[in-house]
């Protein structure tokens, strides 16, 4: 259940940066835009490697809470820009969340590397 979980919040998260970034596209912010739009195609590549491979990869969960983290970060800025009012913050918090999460993973990681 929690992997399945996990491989949820990938599809969200990447299917909320694409369209974000598609948006910002079309309201001429091409660099945010495009970068916003490029990890969620990443993310959303990642999703789908993990339902075709039916493994995960430890340094490729790594990589991707990271990028999640720095696109919700990116996506949290355009939100303070476009004036919104909870959105920013939701998406501030998730970002510092897979922040968090990618230390923790970092941790385990070179746990597991001593052993």
């Amino acid at each position: 259940m929690k992997k399945k979980l996990l491989s949820i919040h990938h599809f969200v998260v990447s299917v909320i940066l694409i369209t974000k970034g598609l948006d910002k596209i079309q309201h001429h912010h091409s660099f945010i835009g495009w970068t916003i739009l490029l990890l969620g195609i990443i993310i959303l590549s990642y999703f789908i490697y993990l339902k075709l491979s039916k493994k995960s990869h430890s340094t490729l969960d790594l990589i991707i809470h990271l990028f999640e983290g720095i696109a919700l970060f990116l996506t949290s800025y355009v939100y303070f820009q476009e004036g919104k009012s909870l959105l920013p913050y939701v998406s501030l918090i998730a970002g510092i969340g897979f922040f968090i999460a990618t230390i923790i993973h970092l941790k385990g990681h070179k746990e597991k590397l001593k052993n």
